[in-house]
Formats: structure tokens, sequence, C-alpha cells
């Protein structure tokens, strides 16, 4: 893979977990100050949470590539995996917070579990991050 697309799908990963942070605690602000709009942004942030996160599997997949596949009895086959096992309950557990968006109307207050829902997001992309870390740099 040339220097420059490997640069390119690294800054796509990159940009794209930093959108998903980014919206999820600003969603995580946004219910804890009970911003009336909160139901709009949160639906608007949802699209944009798969969109993101599909290009996250993608330039993973993209980033492994280039770096061959882990022997899974190393550290960083291990690390691989836990990361991977987070990410598969994260996407489990986001499924069902995109479904409690979607199946409210604007008249169901969101903030009391959003509050939970968003910090719960955020923290978990924040662990991400911290393992994604632990694997570019041991």
């Amino acid at each position: 893979m040339s220097q420059s697309l490997h640069l390119a799908i690294r800054t796509v990963h990159v940009l794209a977990m930093a959108l998903l942070v980014g919206g999820a605690a600003g969603l995580w602000a946004a219910a804890r100050r009970r911003v009336d709009d909160l139901h709009v942004l949160a639906r608007r942030y949802e699209w944009l949470f798969w969109a993101a996160l599909g290009g996250l599997v993608l330039t993973g997949i993209g980033n492994l590539g280039a770096l061959g596949a882990p022997g899974p009895g190393t550290r960083w086959g291990q690390t691989l995996l836990a990361k991977l096992v987070v990410v598969a309950l994260f996407v489990l557990g986001s499924a069902v917070r995109t479904l409690a968006v979607t199946r409210t109307d604007r008249s169901t207050p969101l903030a009391a579990w959003s509050r939970r829902a968003y910090g719960l997001t955020t923290a978990t992309l924040l662990g991400l991050v911290v393992l994604a870390e632990v694997l570019a740099h041991g």
C-alpha cells in the first residue's frame, strides 16, 4: 500500500472517531442542560454516527491490512482482540440507543435517559481511543 494511501486511510479513521466522540460528548452536554431541540440533534447524530462508524470499520480493516495479521498469542494481538470485543458490545448498545431515539417522537423527553446513554457512549469511545493508542504506539 502506498504511503499516501495509508496516510489518507489513517486520517479518515481519526476524523471519523473525532466526529463520534465530539457528537456524543456534545449530546451528553446538551442532555445535561436540557436543550430544547435535543430530539432533533439526537436524530441527526444517530445518522452521522452510523455513517462514521461504517467509515471506522472500513478504515480499521485498511489499517490492519497495512500492518499485517497479528498473532493471537502476542500482546498486540490480545489488545486487538479486547478492542474488537469492546467494539462489538458497543455496536450492540449503540443499536439499542439508536432504536430508542428513533422510536420516540418530539413530545417524549429524551433528557432523562439520554444523559446516561450519551455519557456511556462518550466514555466507551474514549476507552476505545485509549486501546487504539496502545495498539498504535505500544
